[in-house]
């Protein structure tokens, strides 16, 4: 309460500048340091080792503020050195609200270092920083002055000597080149092993990644139970210490989530890819297209393949939802500038997206080839689906890995997350190249198969040089999540309009229609007709309003 009391008179004074406030001043906190003194005296006999180093920095706190006010320089520069020494100790190894706490003191007392040094012109001190400045001080100096220097280096040197026992880690986190810092050893513990178990079943072929799934979650769990400490801190603090550990730890949960999601998208990506091989569907394979052949369309014997197509589009999907979940995670992480720039969120938000395009494409096209397959023979579902994989899936894939290329980064593993993340996500043109042409082979070969139906044997899929003009599908761009919707349709005739063509509507158009063939001698007539009927009634018209 003194101490409180004593900052409010030093405002007054700081605007009216009455000898008589000073006084004041000083006298209220003579009391609290004498009050702090005594609590520093008592803490020995009844705390913990940290408390007692809290008791001592809170006491020479106070002492450095009494001697500033008295401009007695060079003992205000002494207590306020060894309060920073303290307070470095206590931040290093304490929770994030302690680090957050002990850097609000240092701010403090950051202007008594740095006015007392040049008060008693200290070489180098308008330069230097004021933890240099404190690193000056020499220990002989502090033991001459402070009365108890010796019960508190005993009191530092059973903390260092605790910490240095135990295994160390250093409060930060490496990822993407850039590197995070924080202020918990819980959660940098956490960190490390969860990278070691995620190597270590890299490194063994573990496919389950069980354990190193618990180990990310736990990482997202003490991260989070950080943030919400730290956040509490800064609302009482306003330090700027404190502000950046909130953004630091929500960098950490980011991070855990990536990590999470690149698990789950590895495992659905691998067994799709084994029942895509066992399928025999794999694109850029010998027999990519087995439903090509006349017996998929009578033989029923192939129902292994279907399954398989059937369990390949099911773990594409996931990857793709997997995915989806991410970018919108990443949508509402805020993050300062320079922590951003540090983990290159621009480019994981590139690497995403481009990465959600390409596995929707493969999603759409295995979704192709199972429709196209004897168990269900929906072609034009097919050919709907081949031309959204083609026309919007790997075109909105190749843009985003344009917009990647733009920013000439190169990517960096520094973790087991940044080698997991290259093998998974790190898609290439080469890869969409793939796909598409794999795409239009089976374009092909379902318009054969329509071709050898009976129920939709069309003109144009055998001839497409008979295929009515195509438009822009207004449904495909504000319903990009139905795989049905293709990215084109057929223009019809408006036979009020006359003969310009204009887009079908959504509820009137079918996924694959056929030619329209018009009668252009009954166009004629009719237009004829109607401009006959219109020039009588103007003739009729003007002879009645003469």
């Amino acid at each position: 309460r003194a101490w409180a009391y004593a900052m409010d008179l030093r405002e007054l004074y700081s605007r009216t500048e009455e000898p008589r406030q000073r006084q004041h001043l000083v006298h209220r906190l003579k009391a609290a340091s004498k009050a702090a003194h005594h609590l520093a005296e008592l803490a020995p006999h009844f705390c913990e080792t940290r408390t007692v180093l809290a008791a001592y920095a809170y006491w020479l706190q106070i002492q450095s503020q009494l001697r500033f006010e008295q401009q007695k320089w060079e003992a205000a520069l002494n207590n306020a050195a060894m309060c920073r020494k303290i307070i470095d100790v206590l931040a290093q190894t304490g929770s994030s609200q302690q680090y957050a706490l002990s850097h609000a003191i240092l701010e403090r007392l950051d202007p008594i270092v740095r006015l007392s040094a040049y008060q008693i012109r200290m070489p180098g001190a308008q330069q230097a920083q004021p933890a240099s400045i404190a690193a000056q001080v020499s220990a002989d100096h502090l033991q001459g002055t402070i009365p108890e220097y010796s019960k508190i280096e005993a009191a530092l040197n059973t903390i260092s000597s605790a910490t240095n026992s135990s295994v160390s880690f250093a409060n930060e986190m490496h990822w993407r080149g850039g590197t995070v810092t924080f202020a918990s050893q819980d959660l940098s513990v956490a960190v490390e092993a969860a990278q070691c178990k995620l190597k270590a079943a890299i490194s063994g072929n573990d496919s389950s990644f069980e354990a190193t799934i618990s180990a990310f979650r736990k990482v997202s769990k003490v991260a989070r139970r950080c943030h919400n400490e730290s956040a509490e801190a800064a609302s009482k603090t306003h330090s700027v210490a404190s502000d950046a550990l909130v953004s630091a730890y929500n960098a950490v949960q980011l991070y855990a989530t990536c990590a999470l999601t690149v698990i789950a998208v590895s495992k659905f990506t691998a067994k799709a890819k084994d029942f895509a091989v066992a399928s025999g569907t794999l694109p850029g394979s010998a027999n990519a297209f087995p439903f090509a052949e006349q017996s998929w369309v009578v033989d029923k014997s192939h129902s292994a393949e279907s399954s398989h197509l059937t369990q390949a589009v099911i773990y594409y999907d996931k990857a793709r939802k997997q995915l989806a979940t991410l970018q919108k995670s990443i949508s509402q992480t805020q993050l300062p500038t320079a922590v951003a720039r540090e983990i290159k969120m621009q480019h994981i938000v590139d690497e995403v997206a481009a990465a959600t395009s390409y596995y929707t494409c493969l999603r759409n096209y295995y979704s192709a080839l199972q429709h196209a397959s004897p168990a269900h023979s929906k072609y034009k579902d097919a050919l709907a689906l081949l031309d959204t994989a083609v026309t919007q899936n790997a075109s909105d894939a190749v843009a985003a890995i344009a917009d990647l290329a733009k920013r000439k980064h190169t990517s960096t593993l520094s973790s087991a997350v940044d080698e997991l993340w290259h093998q998974t996500l790190a898609v290439s043109g080469d890869n969409i190249s793939a796909v598409v042409s794999a795409s239009e082979q089976a374009t092909l070969a379902v318009r054969g198969l329509c071709a050898n139906s009976n129920k939709h044997k069309k003109a144009w899929i055998h001839n497409p040089g008979r295929q009515p003009v195509m438009t822009t599908n207004p449904l495909a761009a504000t319903n990009t999540m139905v795989p049905s919707s293709p990215a084109q349709v057929p223009q019809l005739v408006d036979f009020e309009v006359g003969f310009e063509a204009v887009p079908v509507k959504p509820l009137f158009y079918d996924l694959a229609a056929p030619t329209i063939d018009f009668d252009m001698e009954t166009i004629s007539a009719n237009t004829a007709d109607k401009q006959a009927s219109s020039k009588l009634g103007a003739i009729i018209g003007s002879l009645w309003g003469s």
